[in-house]
């Protein structure tokens, strides 16, 4: 469902497009959907919607853009694309385990010996 933004909220998408293309020449399109829902909280509406105006405005100046991991992490948002610490072994013995519930510990020590 498309959304119909206010005219203060657009105002402030550009002014704030136009202040980072200036500033940097780019345009961090979640930091700055961030800055500007927070400056328009009370009009309820959701980042990601905000988002999409931000880089319409952004692509409406030509202006080159970025996602960055740093406003991503800044906002605590979860990461696409998670790193796997598990160790090759761990991994291997999780897949040939015939219990696989993933409760494998390797540092085990039986008392039994």
């Amino acid at each position: 469902m498309l959304r119909g933004f206010s005219d203060r909220l657009r105002n402030d998408v550009h002014c704030k497009v136009q202040q980072a293309l200036w500033a940097d020449g780019i345009v961090n399109i979640i930091r700055l959907s961030e800055e500007v829902r927070l400056d328009n909280v009370e009009e309820n509406i959701a980042r990601e919607d905000i988002e999409s105006l931000v880089l319409q405005v952004a692509q409406l100046y030509g202006a080159a853009i970025e996602f960055d991991d740093e406003a991503r992490t800044a906002l605590d948002l979860p990461d696409p694309c998670p790193a796997d610490n598990r160790n090759d072994l761990e991994k291997a013995l999780k897949e040939r385990s015939p219990l696989s519930d993933g409760s494998t510990n390797l540092l085990h020590v039986d008392d039994k010996c």
